[in-house]
């Protein structure tokens, strides 16, 4: 069944993916107002963690984020689909890099650093777009997709411009080769982590876990950590920012790392709110008086 209703998919997908950005954008705007006013998709969370996030703002304040986030997760959608298909060229006239230079200064110490980001920005046209725009070759880790079809898929458009992608449960074994081409190992740390083997800090007016790999890699093999976020400038167009956590993360206290990625990912989140993902279920845990509680989105 999954393998039929993926070659059923297949032609509808690329045929999206040749169309140009401008009549992509014209799609997004009525699937929008299906999606956000007929289907609702994971409405009772977007509002859940929106106004968990922001107890400050108003009604009216959160509606207007909840209505930018659905216009652009329809965006982020299409435009996902374009890396089918998309070339370097138009991709070099939708980003560009900003202090691209912390990066070409560890490369000429020979340090292969580790990159953290969040899902903020279109990552999936900035892997593709990372591969020319730095000098290093990116590894990335991702959590496969459980129909191995659409896994397939992905990964071919991900990989097809040199980035080496590496499952989670391989990240370890990966980040300890040796190899013969200096690479930067890209770790996106805003999901919701296994709770008692997290770190735990206040983000976004909430007790928060986060995955700790970024730390205990960075640590192991004192590899520098720089943070990325993928800034939307406008319909399609971002500028990747970078910036240097800790070339010797040695010298930083336990968990001070981690600490930093939070403030740098908030600091952009409440910037522009409308480009996170809001729908995912980030707090299944939080923390009361010291115990890990259970969070339950459920209407």
């Amino acid at each position: 069944m999954k393998r039929i209703g993926f070659y059923l998919t297949l032609p509808l997908l690329y045929f999206i993916s040749i169309l140009p950005f401008r009549i992509l954008y014209v799609i997004s705007d009525g699937l929008y107002l299906i999606l956000y006013y007929i289907i609702g998709y994971r409405k009772h969370v977007v509002r859940i963690n929106l106004s968990n996030s922001f107890p400050e703002k108003s009604k009216a304040e959160l509606t207007k984020i909840e209505k930018d986030f659905y216009h652009y997760i329809v965006d982020f959608f299409l435009e996902t689909l374009k890396c089918l298909t998309i070339s370097q060229s138009e991709l070099k006239k939708r980003f560009t890099i900003e202090n691209g230079h912390l990066l070409d200064d560890l490369l000429k110490k020979g340090k292969n650093p580790i990159v953290t980001a969040g899902h903020y920005g279109n990552h999936e046209l900035g892997n593709l777009a990372l591969s020319f725009l730095i000098k290093y070759k990116p590894k990335g880790v991702y959590r496969p997709l459980t129909n191995e079809y659409f896994d397939q898929l992905f990964y071919n458009f991900r990989t097809k411009f040199g980035t080496i992608l590496i499952s989670m449960k391989d990240a370890a074994k990966e980040i300890a080769k040796v190899e013969n081409f200096n690479y930067a190992f890209f770790l996106i740390n805003d999901q919701s982590p296994p709770p008692d083997r997290s770190y735990w800090t206040t983000f976004l007016h909430q007790e928060t876990g986060f995955f700790t790999g970024i730390e205990r890699f960075a640590r192991q093999y004192d590899m520098p950590v720089l943070y990325m976020g993928i800034h939307k400038v406008a319909r399609g167009k971002y500028n990747i920012k970078v910036e240097l956590i800790a070339e010797y993360p040695n010298a930083l206290p336990e968990g001070e790392l981690l600490e930093i990625h939070a403030r740098k990912l908030e600091r952009d989140i409440n910037e522009y709110p409308s480009t996170w993902f809001w729908s995912h279920k980030r707090w299944k845990y939080t923390k009361v008086n010291g115990e890990i509680v259970p969070i339950s989105y459920k209407k």
